[in-house]
């Protein structure tokens, strides 16, 4: 927890005077550390934004987020938050060293809805209240309401028309990897990927794949059994390039006009890949 002491110099709100000293805080949290009584006006814990004079003195406690450098914060409101995760770090694991935990210690009731691999980078949705945990979940567990696209870079200039849309995949637990198979075996569960070729570089393919249904490493696994790995990543493929060239870079929403939701129907996010020059 960290502490600023400042004095007023002129008759304003005090959220705009906390932002005005602490420019790296939204609105959204400077909100939420007046309703948590987080601000003292000469020596009183305050919970309104209440009008200030000159003069008064203003103390703060807020938490320092030592580890923004896993991720940007692109969006927030009092039911979601969204984020662009760095590669390099798991959004949710078992010993707390991951997105969540960070963000925890900022907003102590978010919620975990979705997740991308440790190396992916890109948009991760959380929820900041049980009603949008709940509708979140529902749409990501029935693919409807949310509209998710990954940019990746693969090896070979990709034939599009040889990918079919509908293989099927089996999880190897013990190799922490998963087969893809055109044919159904016993073990394997179908999985849908709209893949689109955006352009030829140089000898690679730069695609966009649009996830139908949503399995451990759907994206990498069913592109790199036509023959086309995804740059970097060593699992399905074999290069020495560090970074893999996958990233979550679009979500766009489609909830009904029932929906808590609904007013994000007008939002969509989308992201620069870091490793597209």
């Amino acid at each position: 927890m960290q502490k600023i002491e400042f004095q007023n110099d002129k008759p304003k709100k005090l959220s705009k005077a906390v932002i005005e000293q602490l420019p790296f805080l939204s609105q959204w949290q400077v909100k939420k550390l007046i309703e948590n009584k987080d601000i003292k006006v000469n020596s009183i814990r305050i919970k309104n934004d209440i009008d200030l004079k000159s003069n008064d003195n203003i103390i703060v406690y807020y938490i320092n987020d030592e580890n923004k450098e896993w991720y940007s914060l692109l969006y927030i409101d009092d039911n979601i938050i969204v984020i662009n995760k760095r590669a390099g770090i798991e959004v949710v694991s078992e010993n707390d060293r991951d997105i969540l935990s960070i963000l925890k210690k900022i907003y102590p009731n978010i919620k975990p809805i979705h997740r991308i691999d440790r190396n992916t980078e890109g948009l991760v949705i959380f929820a900041l209240n049980d009603e949008a945990e709940k509708e979140l979940l529902q749409a990501f567990k029935t693919r409807k309401y949310i509209i998710k696209k990954y940019a990746l870079l693969v090896h070979g200039r990709v034939d599009i028309t040889k990918i079919k849309r509908t293989v099927y995949l089996k999880k190897i637990n013990s190799l922490s990897k998963v087969w893809i198979s055109e044919v159904k075996t016993t073990g394997f569960e179908p999985i849908v990927t709209e893949f689109k070729l955006i352009k030829y570089i140089g000898e690679n393919s730069l695609l966009s794949a649009t996830l139908i249904t949503g399995k451990t490493h759907q994206i990498r696994a069913h592109i790199a059994y036509y023959g086309y790995p995804i740059i970097g990543d060593n699992k399905y493929g074999n290069d020495k390039e560090k970074q893999m060239h996958l990233t979550a870079n679009y979500l766009s929403f489609n909830f009904n006009k029932k929906s808590k939701l609904y007013y994000l129907n007008s939002k969509n996010f989308e992201i620069v890949p870091t490793w597209l020059d």
